[in-house]
């Protein structure tokens, strides 16, 4: 049975893994008294085996081996979602075809120490700098509330770093959750890449962040031997339709 939560704490049970890192970031932030917010947990014979959050219609699902497969493909095709993030290992038990899909990575330690990395920075220049690397954000006054929402509530941190007195990079814990966190919208100016400045900024989030599990999603395929050279390991692949 899918049933929509009215505590946070009925997500305790979500796993140290990327999805259970948003969905509990998100429920964190906004809480559960919120229409553009809502949070549900599938539970197969009294025990929790699901969780799906959908914000604005983005919709993320994790879930278990035990999850009802049927009952959530049919409950995400009436509920609804303009996008869901999941793991791609239950593409077929959903009956979902991912429209990408790439490799997640998981933090082993490992990463050096690094110096002038800075955790504010204006969120103007940091909007210009993913859209001049090919994010799609939507307008930045959605940009602005998203990232400050999560940031103010601590379910978000950010990093940056300049080169000769500009903005050059970023990296972002995009959803700092209960057991587990995940990283991304790493982006660095094309004027300056392969100077490593992205490489210090994901390894320094991660080395803060290394008390829960990190994970982070590659943006395609050929970004995993990249990551391995910080201390990053492939554990599966993500999914979104």
């Amino acid at each position: 049975m899918i049933t929509l939560i009215n505590d946070i704490c009925e997500l305790d049970f979500l796993p140290a893994d990327p999805y259970g890192a948003r969905i509990t970031a998100l429920a964190d932030t906004y809480g559960t008294a919120h229409d553009f917010a809502l949070f549900w947990v599938q539970k197969v014979e009294g025990m929790p085996v699901a969780a799906i959050s959908r914000i604005d219609g983005n919709a993320t699902l994790c879930c278990t081996e035990n999850a009802d497969f049927e009952e959530l493909s049919e409950f995400l095709k009436v509920s609804g979602y303009s996008s869901l993030t999941f793991d791609s290992k239950f593409s077929v038990k959903l009956g979902i075809t991912p429209k990408n899909t790439s490799f997640t990575v998981k933090y082993t330690g490992g990463a050096s120490a690094c110096k002038d990395i800075l955790f504010d920075y204006d969120k103007k220049e940091i909007y210009a700098l993913l859209c001049e690397c090919g994010f799609e954000l939507g307008d930045y006054g959605t940009f602005l509330a998203d990232v400050c929402s999560r940031l103010n509530k601590s379910t978000a941190s950010l990093a940056a770093a300049e080169c000769d007195g500009r903005l050059c990079a970023c990296a972002f814990a995009l959803f700092e959750g209960r057991k587990s966190v995940l990283l991304g919208a790493v982006g660095t100016s094309p004027a300056v890449r392969g100077r490593g400045y992205a490489s210090r900024l994901v390894g320094a989030l991660a080395e803060l962040k290394k008390g829960k599990e990190v994970f982070l999603f590659c943006r395609n395929d050929s970004l995993a031997d990249f990551y391995s050279r910080i201390g990053f390991e492939i554990c599966g692949k993500w999914a979104i339709c």
